[in-house]
């Protein structure tokens, strides 16, 4: 595949309506340069957060003399320093993730996806990192800046494809606990896996103060199942084979996928996790920018 960077996802009007809008934390983050984002780390910055008493070597300009005036004690004020968000991507690589009843796979589409919130992060001088994962991580590119990184990170996700069994639980537990600076997690996957182990593997990130937003992808005929003729239907991860007439099974299957899909918004939730079921058709542009307009509406 040849490795034509951001354009094998993304058009130039895609890029010139991503670059209006913005993608943040709702909780405070770690970072390593400047930025438009809150830390827990208190520097000197633009937020008021406390006071410290003077003691020799610290840089007068910061002395509070009002608080002087009142108990003549000297007093620095201390403010919540503005640094820039990590994003990290993990993207589900494994078999099912290669669906695709029409033209985009869902592995595809996340990877648009991906590939829009990294242009997004980057453009406003934040850093995005890359994690690629099936039962094991298979790429990992650490958060970064600039235009070249970028690229690298389309480049990466172009030239994967899906091809192994999942253990997306294990394997969200090993990067949760690498992953040791609060940011903001953005996990893509269709999350087609045990989802109480799920729910343990998203509280790890949890615990370690990570905002979290779970985009999960389903192909249309996934959730509808809208096949009508008798058919031979495979697991993508096991290649196990049944051959059924779809009408005598779509009710339970339909009943089955609804309760999981419940569920899986409903353990997210528990987790105070945003949570998103995205369908492969809709436009994933239209469908990213419509969640982070939610996303500022509610304050973050």
């Amino acid at each position: 595949m040849p490795q034509d960077g951001i354009y094998h996802f993304l058009t130039a009007e895609d890029l010139a309506r991503l670059g209006r809008v913005s993608i943040g934390s709702r909780f405070t983050v770690e970072g390593a340069a400047a930025g438009a984002h809150r830390s827990n780390l208190k520097g000197v910055s633009v937020e008021f957060a406390d006071y410290r008493q003077y003691v020799p070597g610290d840089d007068p300009k910061h002395l509070d003399w009002r608080v002087f005036g009142r108990n003549e004690r000297l007093y620095l004020r201390e403010y919540e320093e503005e640094t820039s968000l990590r994003v990290h991507l993990l993207v589900d690589s494994s078999r099912s993730m290669a669906y695709a009843s029409k033209d985009t796979s869902k592995f595809q589409y996340a990877s648009t996806l991906a590939t829009a919130i990294a242009y997004i992060t980057i453009h406003h001088q934040d850093t995005a990192g890359l994690a690629i994962f099936d039962s094991r991580c298979r790429q990992i590119l650490p958060p970064r800046n600039g235009p070249e990184h970028l690229r690298t990170l389309a480049n990466t996700l172009a030239n994967t494809t899906p091809d192994a069994k999942t253990d997306l639980a294990a394997t969200l537990h090993l990067i949760a606990e690498q992953t040791r600076k609060r940011g903001l997690v953005v996990i893509l996957s269709d999350l087609f896996d045990d989802i109480n182990k799920i729910k343990a593997a998203l509280a790890h990130f949890r615990r370690r103060k990570h905002d979290v937003v779970v985009y999960q992808i389903l192909d249309q005929a996934e959730i509808d199942f809208p096949f009508r003729e008798s058919a031979a239907f495979e697991d993508l991860e096991t290649t196990d084979k049944i051959t059924t007439n779809p009408r005598e099974i779509r009710e339970a299957y339909q009943q089955t996928i609804g309760t999981f899909l419940l569920h899986c918004k409903q353990t997210c939730a528990s987790l105070g996790i945003d949570h998103q079921l995205l369908s492969t058709n809709k436009n994933p542009i239209d469908a990213l920018l419509q969640h982070l307009k939610q996303r500022a509406l509610v304050g973050r």
